[in-house]
């Protein structure tokens, strides 16, 4: 259905890009000096010229607008906002991912947090016992139509005792997988194989071809589990046993059903399926990978379905295609599973006090998390928390149409690094690098990640 966003999607998209350039109130911490940088954070709650100052810390770039959804969606509101708000100097620190979870952590121990911040759902529970996050329940609860406005089950990642923590800023899938469909019809496959032996049989015959089946750059770590184990683990114990896990109901990570998603891991990786230099290049060095033709496939989120419509050479746009694992051996009777959801959420400081200023932050994070950002998100073939988001479906990318046809019989099962104790997934995600080189074996890093649980249920 044809909806009106797109001619005030691109009205927003110039007011980003003039706003980038003009600066307004925004002013850009620069990351490349990290002296600088903890200087910069030493700011008070005023400016020289007696604006409220309020600092963001986040992992989205502006470099990403008018490519990304979620950051085209981000910048335009939060530009938006900026203007409305004169008496508002807003700072902000953009970085990547990876560097983003360092620095949140490090600021955090040094009680140095800025105001609003980027909070993934396995923290919720180390952010609010060290003091570091703030209950925005009440807040929600004033606003009816903005609490309500998001899918079901949008704040679990972000609710401990009943009180919720932060606002759902993206919905999403984190294990697709995205196939060159001729490379594969060139082994025999005209579909995504539908049985672990036939993957298994495809691994081998790429191999025969010296082409890697899939790439997978797992050098900041979180790839291997968030984008392969989370899905691959649900179809070895099923969801009721993750459900244990975060209950504390008497499941473990030594059960033999998460022993065995672990050895059908490494297995997979003994046999060739992933690159060698599995461990040395990152989660953006694997997309060249896969746009170059040496990988067949790669596994990913669905934050990947723009770049392969906006960046990949034009025959691996064409001919890339959206599967799901096949069913594993020995698995559990509902196979049609893949990781996503709400991981990441938009955070308020508890250093933030009661007044004036609380006021406006509360004010901005409805703005950075409200329908315009949900709208334009969509318009991009990004995948919203928000219900009803407005969006042109004829301009979507064709991958983007995919999904969703693809998510009518898929269902989607927990990512472990959006629930799983922040402890736990680090253990868990180097781990991985060890297992997939053949470094550790399953029974013993399932002994190491249960004795880290072990420990977070004292906590």
């Amino acid at each position: 259905m044809k909806k009106k966003i797109m001619a005030a999607l691109l009205a927003a998209v110039m007011c980003v890009t003039a706003a980038g350039c003009g600066g307004g109130n925004v002013s850009v911490v620069d990351d490349t000096d990290d002296g600088a940088e903890d200087t910069s954070r030493e700011e008070a709650d005023a400016s020289e010229d007696g604006k409220t100052v309020i600092s963001i810390l986040t992992d989205v770039s502006r470099s990403v607008v008018g490519e990304s959804g979620y950051g085209t969606g981000f910048y335009t509101a939060l530009d938006e906002w900026q203007e409305e708000h004169p008496e508002v100097e807003i700072s902000i620190e953009e970085m990547d991912q990876t560097s983003y979870q360092t620095k949140i952590a490090a600021l955090g121990s040094a009680d140095d947090m800025p105001d609003i911040f980027m909070l993934k759902g396995s923290w919720t529970k180390n952010f609010v016992n060290n003091g570091w996050v703030q209950d925005l329940t009440d807040d929600l609860d004033a606003d009816p139509e903005w609490r309500d406005a998001y899918i079901e089950g949008a704040y679990d990642n972000v609710t401990l005792d009943g009180r919720i923590y932060g606002v759902p800023r993206e919905s999403l899938s984190t294990g697709l997988i995205f196939y060159n469909s001729e490379m594969w019809s060139e082994i025999g496959y005209d579909e995504f194989p539908a049985t672990w032996d036939e993957l298994l049989d495809a691994v081998k015959k790429f191999q025969e071809k010296g082409v890697t089946a899939f790439v997978m750059g797992n050098k900041p770590n979180w790839p291997a589990e968030s984008c392969w184990l989370s899905t691959l683990g649900d179809r070895f114990t099923g969801v009721e046993w993750t459900n244990s896990i975060l209950n504390g109901d008497g499941a473990k990570f030594t059960d033999d059903e998460f022993i065995a998603a672990l050895t059908a891991f490494q297995e997979l990786a003994d046999c060739g399926a992933f690159n060698e230099d599995i461990n040395s290049i990152d989660d953006q060095e694997q997309q060249t990978v896969y746009y170059n033709k040496k990988a067949a496939a790669i596994a990913n989120g669905t934050w990947f379905i723009p770049p392969v419509d906006t960046a990949a050479p034009e025959d691996v746009k064409e001919a890339t295609k959206l599967a799901i694992l096949p069913p594993v051996n020995g698995g559990t009777d509902r196979q049609n599973t893949v990781s996503g959801g709400c991981v990441w959420f938009t955070s308020m400081s508890n250093k933030v006090q009661n007044g004036a200023k609380r006021e406006l932050c509360v004010d901005l994070i409805k703005a950075l998390t409200g329908k315009k950002v949900a709208d334009i998100t969509a318009s991009y073939g990004g995948v919203t928390p928000w219900k009803a988001p407005e969006y042109d479906a004829e301009s979507l990318p064709q991958l983007y149409t995919e999904y969703l046809e693809l998510m009518e019989h898929v269902v989607h099962v927990p990512v472990y690094d959006s629930c799983m104790d922040s402890g736990v997934i680090e253990t868990m995600n180097q781990g991985l690098q060890s297992l997939l080189i053949g470094e550790k074996t399953p029974e013993d890093l399932a002994k190491e990640i249960q004795l880290e649980q072990d420990q977070a249920d004292l906590d």
